[in-house]
């Protein structure tokens, strides 16, 4: 009898598309920070996108509408363009190879449209 293929269970949060670019950014995200490691640049991208998650985690779990959703929102989007900050200097500096920082910048520019788009968080 052939063994049954495991499914996943779908995470609470799966369904957010926010949520899952930002995830979905951690391998280019992680290979840009061990080359800018090996580069001599200290830069804790991947602590600043499980950041980014975290905080879209807390706002997903605040009540619709309310300011304490859009705040941590607005936190995770911040976190998010502070990583772009990071790939333009690194960009400018040619310290990484274009096809990292290509790969990086696509989902980081993605992270970032889809988490500009929540209710609130450009206005906050």
């Amino acid at each position: 009898m052939p063994a049954r293929a495991r499914v996943r269970p779908a995470h609470p949060l799966d369904h957010h598309a926010s949520f899952r670019a930002v995830i979905a950014a951690a391998p280019a995200i992680a290979t840009l920070a061990a080359r800018l490691a090996t580069a001599n640049v200290s830069a804790d991208l991947v602590g600043a996108l499980a950041m980014a998650c975290g905080d879209l985690a807390s706002g997903f779990g605040a009540p619709p509408g309310s300011r304490a959703r859009s705040l941590a929102h607005h936190r995770a989007w911040i976190a998010v363009r502070e990583i772009d900050r990071v790939l333009r200097e690194a960009r400018r500096r040619h310290l990484v190879a274009p096809e990292v920082l290509g790969r990086a910048q696509r989902a980081v520019d993605r992270a970032d449209v889809m988490i500009a788009a929540l209710p609130g968080v450009l206005a906050s």
